[in-house]
């Protein structure tokens, strides 16, 4: 689930919120109980920008794709202020902290498929089927976006994990890929066809990548959600599986969520675990916090580029 803006309103005590999946975007309202608990979770965010603006913050609104804090202060005449995301980096964790207080409060986790666990393709498909997948964005995500865009990988052989719903198979295949895109659900993949125009030969899969033949078959591997999906200790396994899949030379380009909290899915991930893990089999390009993140995910997406041995 992408939060593509919010407002919030301290003297009417509402938050104006907008979301954003596979169907399109969704305009929601918070008031009473549940804008209280949100402004509770502003209040970190809002004491930081009382305390670089030196005034008290009457309503904030945040959009994510023109990437933009705008801010309203107390006062007579009340004073506003236009502030770039990247100008706020150091406010990232109060900024996505607040995002996902607003999406708990519109969209609550459901409960997993009992019995199951991450490495079995029933347990996505029930995600798939209930629409509960808080990681579908509605678009392909714009770090890895803006990187191939930057780098097109025309007429190159590239492989996409854990490719849900399709949006980045989408996107490389109109810059030119010749595209294989696998998931474990059989829901996701089927939504991911119906989503694909003509035009675009993509061969999607139902698939796992852990039992996919380990040949040499691909120059570019896209990796979003997929690491942080799968359980850790198979983390050794991913490695191996995507450096066999990939030609000598032939590279990774992952978006990893380094969330630092407990439980999953998603499991957190470190830049040191990835740069450990992955050094066996590529050599580490580069490894940092994406600048261009979702709200949700503001500081919290390493973005990484490995070279096979």
């Amino acid at each position: 689930m992408d939060l593509r803006s919010f407002k919030l309103h301290r003297p009417d005590r509402h938050v104006r919120a907008v979301l954003a999946d596979h169907r399109g975007e969704h305009p929601h309202d918070l008031e009473g109980e549940p804008f209280a608990r949100v402004l509770l979770a502003a209040a970190p965010l809002l004491s930081r920008l009382h305390d670089r603006l030196g005034h008290e913050p009457r309503a904030l609104s945040v959009d994510g794709l023109t990437r933009v804090l705008r801010l309203t202060t107390e006062g007579d005449p009340p004073r506003p202020f236009v502030l770039p995301l990247p100008d706020l980096s150091d406010m990232s964790p109060e900024i996505s902290a607040l995002a996902r207080a607003i999406v708990r409060e519109l969209q609550p986790r459901g409960p997993d498929l009992p019995g199951t666990t991450p490495s079995d393709p029933a347990f996505w498909d029930h995600l798939y089927r209930a629409d509960a997948g808080g990681w579908e964005l509605g678009r392909p995500t714009p770090p890895l976006a803006h990187c191939l865009a930057a780098d097109p990988p025309t007429g190159q052989r590239a492989l996409v994990v854990g490719c849900g719903r399709g949006h980045e198979a989408r996107l490389l295949a109109e810059l030119g890929a010749r595209v294989t895109a696998i998931d474990l659900a059989p829901a996701a993949i089927a939504s991911a066809r119906a989503a694909t125009p003509p035009h675009l030969a993509i061969d999607f899969q139902v698939a796992d990548l852990f039992a996919l033949p380990r040949s040499p078959s691909f120059d570019l591997v896209l990796e979003h959600c997929c690491y942080c999906a799968i359980e850790p200790r198979r983390r050794r396994e991913y490695v191996d599986a995507v450096a066999d899949l990939l030609v000598p030379g032939g590279r990774l380009l992952g978006l990893f969520y380094a969330h630092g909290r407990p439980g999953g899915p998603p499991f957190t991930v470190s830049a040191d675990e990835l740069a450990a893990s992955f050094a066996r089999r590529f050599t580490v390009d580069a490894l940092a916090i994406a600048d261009d993140s979702v709200l949700l995910r503001l500081g919290e997406e390493l973005l990484g580029r490995f070279t096979r041995h």
